[in-house]
């Protein structure tokens, strides 16, 4: 049984890595249902791809503080999850958060002796980016400790990179954790020929070098870093952006490039097909990387299994990915270095960029989707026999 907060059609890391790795399970034979958020104030159950069993409990939204994040309807949500799992009878629990549904299935887990883990996606800096400057370091230690009191209960941790595992280790995370990438779909994104349609479509100019990002368009994606970045370029050299994606601040950064004179240069393409997403990757030359919470990068995993270089701000987990005048370059967050960078990719010949984007395979070829499936069932096994030392898999007294 999988348990998140978060779960699509919500677009971010967590629920796309949630939905991966719950029909990659259900693919390879396992039983498998979730525990989520519904979109609205009612419960739902629904058998989805896979057969995967999806379980929605109602939520509320939170706006203005998230633009799209939803609440779990708190009263009688302990009764529901217990009521779940004994219905369902799990070998094991792996919660994603540890917010409302993740402290309720440890909770139940700790009653029924059901052996819990879980996987670490949090990082307060993309929740709290919408409150005021002096509250978030207070409210971010906060949201930390909250963390702890959850997560050091647990059996076993996995977190998706070495940068991750560092900064909860370093916070007082101290059960067994290892890293256990998010994994992707080597063959779903693989480069492909893009039909002529595609292009007019979005009314691209194959002539001019195209620079591609994928995510949320919000605060801590540095998109005003990449807008400014790109009108330094375009004094040298005509390029063409595209942002694929949403967010609360899309029409401040849309203001932004209209003010910069970036309009015909910048496409904002908004939420987007699984196929156009596809075809965007591999008729862009360059990725862009410029999140600053990244424990991982989901989309920057995509993008290199597309074969495409990478430019990646050098924060958190993104080094880990990007191997600098290897796979691409690193940048530090600020616009003159991340416009010196973009212009050092345009300098490099036909040969050494399409180089850097067969490294970029290369490199990501290891974090293929199988052996991330691989991983956690060698993981629940050893959790389900007792492989582990005894202490590490007793439940802490609550």
């Amino acid at each position: 049984m999988i348990v998140s907060e978060t779960y699509p059609p919500d677009l971010n890391g967590a629920a796309i890595f949630t939905q991966r790795l719950a029909e990659g399970l259900a693919r390879r034979g396992h039983q498998v249902r979730v525990l989520g958020p519904s979109n609205d104030f009612t419960d739902k159950q629904k058998i989805e791809n896979y057969g995967v069993g999806i379980y929605r409990f109602k939520s509320i939204g939170i706006k203005p503080i998230h633009p799209y994040f939803r609440v779990i309807y708190r009263p009688g949500i302990n009764r529901k999850i217990k009521n779940y799992i004994e219905d369902f009878k799990p070998d094991i629990i792996h919660i994603q958060n540890h917010f409302i549904l993740g402290r309720a299935a440890l909770n139940a887990a700790q009653e029924l002796d059901i052996p819990i883990i879980g996987t670490n996606h949090f990082m307060p800096e993309n929740l709290i980016q919408y409150l005021p400057g002096l509250l978030i370091g207070r409210i971010s230690q906060l949201m930390w400790e909250d963390f702890l009191r959850v997560y050091n209960k647990l059996a076993y941790v996995t977190a998706p990179s070495n940068a991750a595992i560092k900064i909860v280790k370093n916070l007082g995370l101290t059960v067994p954790i290892q890293v256990i990438s998010n994994g992707i779909d080597l063959a779903k994104f693989k480069k492909r020929v893009v039909p002529s349609s595609f292009s007019h479509q979005y009314k691209i100019d194959f002539r001019l070098p195209l620079f591609l990002f994928v995510g949320r368009l919000e605060k801590d994606k540095n998109i005003e870093l990449l807008l400014m970045a790109i009108k330094q370029v375009l004094k040298t050299q005509k390029v063409r952006m595209i942002l694929v994606g949403c967010g609360k601040n899309e029409l401040e950064f849309k203001a932004l490039s209209k003010e910069l004179g970036l309009e015909e240069y910048v496409t904002f393409a908004g939420r987007v097909s699984d196929e156009d997403l596809l075809n965007f990757y591999s008729i862009a030359n360059v990725y862009m990387a410029t999140g600053v919470a990244e424990l991982q990068g989901l989309a920057v995993m995509e993008a290199m299994a597309s074969e495409l270089p990478i430019l990646a701000i050098n924060a958190v987990a993104l080094p880990e990915l990007v191997r600098n005048e290897v796979n691409g370059f690193l940048f530090e967050p600020n616009e003159h270095d991340f416009a010196q960078k973009m212009i050092r990719m345009l300098s490099l010949k036909p040969g050494a960029l399409k180089q850097m984007g067969e490294n970029s395979l290369k490199i990501i070829k290891k974090h293929d989707a199988g052996k991330t499936y691989v991983a956690f069932e060698k993981l629940y096994r050893l959790i389900q026999e007792s492989a582990l030392n005894l202490n590490s898999l007793r439940f802490p007294s609550k």
